[in-house]
């Protein structure tokens, strides 16, 4: 071979190698686009949802598994249970003093007694179920769907976390009349910067930010305004 037929063919390996390159980049960003569409898709079902059953809904993101669940309950209210701690008698001091004095029992047992009345009744749990709607196309797929190859969550944070979650489940609560939570979703592939999903409590809507978007804090009044989320 010439020097001439040698270079054509480094130059024809080198244009190739740059076409496989860009074409798996592109590949990957479309399926990450897929990804933060699938949740703003979730989002506005279980918006519709919500509002159509006038049932609570949520949206259940599976940080492990990389996977997204829409569920929904049976009962027209979501109530928050109330604390389970009760106050006690303190930790004996002595090692050797090992059961409680009669009249300490008693005590202990009319203050539970108490405390159930003044608290009243309460609300059983709610029970959630998936709804079938959003189940993947096959028919002996499990409940929900999964983000796509090669695609993962970051990191997840609803306006009820304390901070961001990396690790477990994390729920985004829907109620009827289209009240849902803020919410950063935030996905990727491998190192890139990846893509965020801003959810606005105020008017539902759900948008896709490029790279990573902190959950807005609220302001000194507790409240976010619709300018804020603009």
């Amino acid at each position: 071979m010439t020097l001439v037929e040698v270079l054509i063919a480094v130059a024809l390996i080198a244009i190739l190698s740059g076409a496989v390159l860009v074409g798996s980049g592109a590949l990957g960003s479309s399926r990450e686009r897929a990804a933060a569409t699938l949740v703003v898709s979730a989002v506005r079902l279980g918006l519709a949802r919500a509002n159509t059953t006038g049932r609570p809904a949520r949206l259940v993101f599976d940080l492990d598994a990389n996977k997204l669940t829409l569920e929904e309950t049976s009962s027209l209210v979501l109530a928050r249970e109330k604390g389970e701690d009760v106050e006690g008698d303190e930790a004996e001091d002595e090692a050797g003093q090992d059961s409680k004095d009669a009249v300490a029992e008693l005590e202990n047992a009319a203050e539970l007694e108490a405390k159930g009345i003044i608290d009243g009744p309460r609300a059983p749990r709610p029970e959630f179920s998936a709804v079938q709607q959003f189940k993947a196309d096959s028919e002996d797929a499990e409940d929900g769907r999964a983000l796509g190859k090669g695609v993962a969550f970051r990191a997840v944070q609803t306006e009820h976390d304390a901070s961001e979650r990396t690790r477990g489940r994390v729920y985004l609560y829907f109620w009827p009349g289209g009240e849902t939570e803020h919410a950063v979703v935030h996905l990727g592939r491998d190192d890139d910067e990846g893509l965020t999903v801003v959810v606005s409590a105020l008017t539902g809507r759900a948008k896709i930010e490029k790279g990573k978007v902190e959950l807005p804090e609220p302001r000194a009044d507790g409240q976010i305004s619709e300018r804020d989320e603009e």
